[in-house]
C-alpha cells in the first residue's frame, strides 16, 4: 500500500491516507474520492502529489 498525508483543506489538520493501489498514475489530473476523518467529509485527493483539489501553493 502507498501512503500520502495531506493537509484537510477544511481543518488544517495532516490527515494520513493510504493508498489500496501502488501504482501511481501518469497523468498529474487524476484524482481519487477520500472520507477525510478530521472533518468527515469527501475530498478529493491528487494521485501524483497528495494534494486536494484546489490546492494552492
Amino acid at each position: 500500500m502507498a501512503n500520502v498525508v495531506f493537509r484537510c483543506p477544511q481543518t488544517g489538520f495532516n490527515v494520513h491516507h493510504e493508498w489500496l493501489d501502488e501504482e501511481k498514475p501518469h497523468d498529474d489530473k487524476v484524482y481519487e474520492t477520500v472520507a477525510c476523518p478530521a472533518c468527515m467529509r469527501m475530498h478529493l485527493i491528487n494521485k501524483s502529489s497528495g494534494k486536494p483539489l484546489g490546492y494552492k501553493d
